[in-house]
């Protein structure tokens, strides 16, 4: 097709002329530097040649040894867009072409399929032998510059990481500021670092049990201190699992080892590797320091009035000790206001009571996790068999690249075939490392099985029980957040899970037909399968 387009041009038409520029530095594209320079030397040769300057193509703080380029996939587009005009398409440097022979060639080879013309200014393209022998020599030039530029880069960087300095992106919290000695070192930003530091130790002293609870409070920071900014679950694990915070740092690529770094951290190491140790599910859960089993429901209830938790206390009456549940929130309504452990019991293990499934619910939605979880095997084999076959033709066609790089007799076509290879080593390394990984073993799967579906059938005795980790589990299963409570009405029903609502709808009509977030689209089957028995 495109040679039909080039074949459809007139011989004689006028070139119009495309320019390109590029520089790599994002500090030469906030300071106008380059860019500029390189336009203005195409445009005046443009004008020598008397070629009709069209368009102009800047990448900015692209690097030259790229192939997917914005600026460049833009003039590749215009070129496909006007078929059938003639144009000449102009760069300063073949350097600022590209920077790698592989990408040079390719970049040169789809323009040229668009029947246009390339020009540089410090280079003539000429079609015999000795040119294009020039113009490899130079893009094999271009391709070592940079990758010892990178090599330099890279050396700095790792003196600078040894010397216990961050030399990356900061995370959020912790910004790159001048000292007067170290020139650059890490600081706190506020009010960020105070909103993380108190929702990490939160999630370390079980103030928050889930990092769903710790998105919902550093939310409810930001919106207290006017800021404007979203947070994902992801987002919340990386502020979780964020070394620096502590004021150390390490990196395993560059076999940087843990190292107190120049920066001052506001969590402690200690806080850290106890909230890696829960979030990998290794930690024991620990109590609260007001947790108490004569008062399971504090700290998990909220007041309704000021959505904060309900505390809890033994106090004193005239002849003895009643134990009381009450709001300490300032400013709020029921501040003080004491509830009676005898009343706000009870009516939750009733609500419990009312708000389980039922038992073909409960049957139903075992049939649904295990046939999930057959499927998950299946995909899990399947992935893996995936991988061999992977691993088999990376060999194969690694052997290939030995032999050819070992006949090539052009030094940059056997750097090429080097470079592909060691691409491929570094596939195969990471599927080796891959292989065998399965989500769950089968008894990791039964016991969580077996933990859920007791809790499912029987949570008020599972409640009534003194283990803290029971408890949890059952007000993660059936409450998406704390459970409010109102002074004068009691427990709301607003505060249900998802899964829970969806298993109490399907089991209010059993002709209805319900699928639970999550799940498959072939448990659908057993949803009808079940209903038509109905």
């Amino acid at each position: 097709m495109k040679k039909q387009k080039e074949n459809q041009k007139q011989p004689n038409e006028i070139l119009h002329a495309l320019i390109y520029c590029r520089v790599s530095s994002p500090k030469q594209v906030k300071e106008g530097h380059g860019l500029d320079s390189q336009e203005q030397r195409c445009i005046n040769y443009s004008k020598d040649k008397n070629y009709p300057i069209e368009k102009v193509f800047p990448d900015e703080g692209v690097s030259g040894g790229l192939f997917e380029r914005p600026a460049m996939k833009e003039l590749l587009a215009y070129l496909d867009a006007h078929p059938y005009k003639s144009y000449v398409v102009i760069f300063d440097d073949l350097s600022r072409f590209a920077r790698d022979v592989a990408v040079h060639i390719r970049l040169k080879a789809e323009i040229m399929a668009r029947g246009a013309k390339i020009e540089c200014l410090n280079f003539n393209f000429e079609d015999n032998p000795e040119s294009e022998f020039a113009e490899l020599v130079l893009a094999s030039a271009s391709q070592l510059t940079r990758k010892q530029n990178t090599r330099q880069v890279m050396q700095k960087m790792r003196a600078r990481l040894l010397d216990a300095f961050w030399c990356f992106c900061p995370p959020p919290g912790l910004k790159n500021e001048g000292h007067p000695i170290y020139k650059k070192v890490l600081t706190n930003v506020e009010p960020y670092a105070t909103i993380y530091k108190e929702a990490i130790e939160g999630f370390e002293s079980n103030r928050f049990n889930t990092q769903d609870e710790v998105r919902l409070f550093i939310l409810s920071q930001y919106a207290i201190h006017g800021i404007k900014r979203t947070l994902s679950l992801n987002g919340t694990k990386n502020i979780l699992t964020e070394l620096l915070y502590t004021g150390y740092i390490e990196y395993e690529p560059w076999e940087i080892p843990l190292t107190k770094g120049k920066h001052e951290g506001f969590i402690s190491l200690d806080t850290y590797k106890a909230v890696q140790n829960k979030l990998a599910g290794r930690a024991t859960p620990k109590l609260r320091n007001d947790y108490n089993l004569d008062f399971p429901l504090r700290p998990n209830v909220l007041c309704n009035a000021c959505d904060q938790p309900y505390t809890a206390s033994w106090n004193k009456g005239r002849n003895q000790k009643y134990p009381n549940y009450w709001c300490k929130t300032d400013g709020c309504i029921y501040r003080y206001k004491t509830i009676g452990k005898s009343k706000i019991e009870p009516e939750f293990e009733s609500k419990l009571s009312t708000i389980k499934p039922g038992p073909g619910v409960i049957e139903l939605a075992k049939e649904i996790f295990s046939e999930v979880w057959d499927k998950t095997k299946s995909d899990d084999a399947g992935i893996n068999k995936s991988k061999e076959k992977r691993i088999i033709e990376i060999t194969e066609e690694a052997e290939g690249y030995v032999i050819r790089s070992g006949k090539a007799k052009d030094e940059s076509v056997a750097n090429l075939f080097e470079n592909k290879l060691i691409g491929l080593m570094k596939e195969k390394a990471e599927l080796e490392e891959s292989l065998g990984q399965i989500h769950y073993t089968e008894d990791e799967f039964g016991t969580a099985y077996n933990k859920v579906f007791s809790t499912l059938k029987e949570p008020v005795k599972m409640w009534k029980s003194d283990n803290i980790e029971t408890k949890r589990t059952i007000l993660y299963m059936y409450f998406g957040k704390k459970p409010s409570y109102d002074y004068e009405k009691g427990f709301g029903t607003d505060t249900l899970s998802l899964p829970i609502r969806l298993m109490n709808d399907h089991g209010s009509s059993k002709n209805q037909l319900v699928e639970m977030p999550g799940v498959e689209p072939g448990s659908r089957m057993v949803f009808k399968k079940r209903s038509s028995k109905g």
